[in-house]
């Protein structure tokens, strides 16, 4: 829905070096992989992903990496942000047994869909992987939930060195996996698909976004002119299949095709 609400910041917590969550207390009614429209009033509106989401409250992780999540760390508790959503898809909310694949920050939307798989009676299995220990983030919360969770980083800081697709191909080995989801940085995504061609799944994907409700196409996804605001983030199998620039290139603000 496009709704405006202006809501005040009820928590901030730091996750790591560069990373934080942003609490809200605001009855949103979003779903799993579902985004929202945050302006600071400053100038410019960004699109972020849902951490965590229920009837009084919903939270948001950044990262900082340029001005508009710069001016969002020096917000302080109190402050006030204004919100447009929720907007997007959302996951599909599973039974049986399910393995959750993510990536560096963009991990955060997979908790609020592994509360929702384990309300539902799913068996989950979290995998988790980023670059550096100060990417790595919510572990301490998946492992809270009850579910099988391991962690990993490229440059080995935990004592072994690997990605989370590593982690997935292993955790797939070993277990039958009813579905597979997955969050993080595009090719990521690209590098977990040609494991999962036995396993139905859902990819949550990440680009620029200008306006939310499919008019700007700034997001638009070749060839089949999905528009990730509206008929994504969260797309299925079959339509990821069909996707030619998935993990080739994607678009800046002027829609200039970027390669990766």
């Amino acid at each position: 829905m496009n709704k405006r609400a202006t809501i005040k910041i009820s928590n901030i917590i730091k996750e790591a070096k560069d990373i934080k969550t942003f609490v809200f207390k605001h009855n949103l009614g979003a779903k799993p992989g579902q985004f929202i429209m945050l302006t600071d009033f400053e100038g410019g509106e960004k699109p972020f992903s849902l951490a965590d989401c229920d009837t009084n409250t919903f939270t948001v992780t950044v990262k900082r990496i340029g001005e508009f999540t710069s001016r969002l760390f020096q917000k302080e508790i109190g402050d006030f942000l204004s919100v447009r959503g929720p907007f997007g898809s959302s996951f599909f909310i599973s039974k049986g047994s399910v393995l959750l694949v993510g990536g560096g920050y963009g991990t955060p939307p997979l908790y609020f869909l592994a509360k929702e798989l384990l309300k539902n009676g799913a068996s989950v299995t979290v995998v988790n992987g980023a670059k550096s220990k100060d990417d790595l983030v919510f572990c301490d919360r998946f492992r809270e939930l009850g579910v099988h969770y391991s962690n990993i980083t490229q440059l080995g800081c935990l004592g072994r060195e690997g990605t989370s697709v590593d982690l997935a191909q292993s955790a797939l080995a070993k277990t039958k996996f009813d579905y597979v989801y997955a969050a993080g940085p595009e090719m990521m995504l690209k590098a977990l698909q040609p494991i999962l061609k036995e396993h139905e799944y859902e990819f949550l994907f990440e680009r620029y976004m200008k306006c939310a409700i499919g008019i700007c196409g700034n997001c638009t996804i070749d060839p089949l002119g999905i528009r990730l605001c509206v008929e994504g983030p969260v797309l299925p199998k079959k339509l990821v299949e069909q996707l030619t620039e998935f993990g080739k290139y994607h678009r800046d603000a002027t829609g200039k095709r970027i390669e990766y």
